[in-house]
């Protein structure tokens, strides 16, 4: 067992430090933000899908407490059933957290945790059978064989998460090159033309323009309307050049941490490989 313990601790320094810590989280949302610039009072569909992702999170962590919720007081053979039960869940839970791919950082601290509870679970079950059987008794062999399986599935979800790292880390730094900086004259010339919003990055919309151009023209405020074009580019521009610059450093952060997540992963799974050459 002694891998096991060592595997878990190895996710408490570095996968807590890097996928369950505020910056982490920041990251990830920043882009988010700066992308969508459309905002409503109503609740969007993806602000909807994180309530329900976050829901279905507090069930599995609460029925993964439930099934570790039994006393040591029983016999070998039932307290092998119990944490084999427990196992039973964490295993199709983890597997479900990365059927489509990918471990969020959500996913990845509860799955931490329950792995972290588990363990605590195994080591008293452990500790019990220490002094009521014998050390060849068939229950260490069971105990031993759910310790394997859970870290078999361990590495199977790191393996998975790992190679979606690396895939969203180039996603990331792709995007970040897309992210060109605001020069000023193409800023203040798309605004005298009535393109602001394609300026600040919207969308170009070349048939808008031409039409509020006309109708300028033919209400003869086209004088007055350039000068306020111009006041709001003025006052504008500095704002959006640093959302560019600040959306464009969020990517690459993005990217980084995705990196660092595949590293860390990567550590852990051959630290598992080092420790069992068979596996």
């Amino acid at each position: 067992m002694g891998f096991f313990q060592s595997a878990i601790n190895q996710v408490g320094r570095d996968l807590g430090r890097v996928a369950s810590n505020t910056i982490f989280k920041n990251k990830h949302s920043i882009p988010i933000r700066h992308v969508k610039n459309n905002t409503s009072n109503r609740t969007s569909p993806s602000t909807t899908r994180k309530i329900q992702h976050q829901g279905k999170l507090t069930d599995v962590k609460s029925e993964f407490e439930k099934s570790l919720n039994f006393t040591l007081g029983y016999r070998p053979p039932t307290l092998i059933s119990k944490i084999a039960g427990a196992y039973a869940i964490l295993k199709n839970e983890a597997l479900a957290f990365v059927e489509d791919g990918y471990l969020d950082e959500e996913e990845s601290e509860l799955l931490f945790n329950m792995l972290r509870q588990f363990n605590a679970k195994i080591a008293d079950i452990d500790d019990v059978l220490g002094f009521t059987v014998d050390e060849d008794d068939k229950v260490f062999d069971q105990l031993k064989k759910i310790v394997e399986a859970m870290q078999s599935t361990f590495v199977d979800v790191l393996k998975i998460s790992e190679k979606a790292c690396v895939q969203r880390a180039k996603i990331y730094k792709e995007k970040a090159q897309e992210v060109e900086p605001l020069t000023f004259g193409r800023y203040f010339g798309l605004h005298l033309i009535w393109m602001g919003k394609y300026a600040r990055g919207g969308e170009k919309n070349t048939g808008q323009a031409v039409l509020a151009n006309i109708l300028d023209i033919i209400t003869c405020t086209f004088l007055i309307t350039r000068f306020v074009l111009a006041v709001k580019a003025l006052v504008s521009f500095k704002d959006d050049a640093k959302k560019r610059e600040d959306l464009k450093i969020a990517y690459e952060e993005a990217s980084s941490s995705e990196l660092e997540r595949a590293e860390t992963y990567e550590i852990i799974i051959n630290k598992n490989k080092s420790s069992n050459p068979d596996s």
